[in-house]
């Protein structure tokens, strides 16, 4: 996989946009997250599979978007 314009796909996002990986997942390190990012602590790659309820304050937040 090739480097993304990721502020490019953020500036023409329709929706709220809320970008978060989790702490030991090799497939997105943190490091290449931009500042503000979620990381997910004590997880790998599968945050729903693993602890589906870490994700329910992101959830909310988008509510509150």
């Amino acid at each position: 996989m090739g480097a993304r314009d990721l502020d490019g796909l953020l500036a023409t996002a329709r929706a709220p946009v809320i970008l978060a990986a989790d702490e030991h997942d090799p497939m997105c390190p943190a490091e290449r997250l931009p500042d503000g990012a979620v990381i997910l602590p004590g997880l790998g790659h599968n945050a729903h599979v693993e602890d589906p309820a870490a994700l329910d304050p992101l959830l909310s937040r988008l509510r509150g978007a």
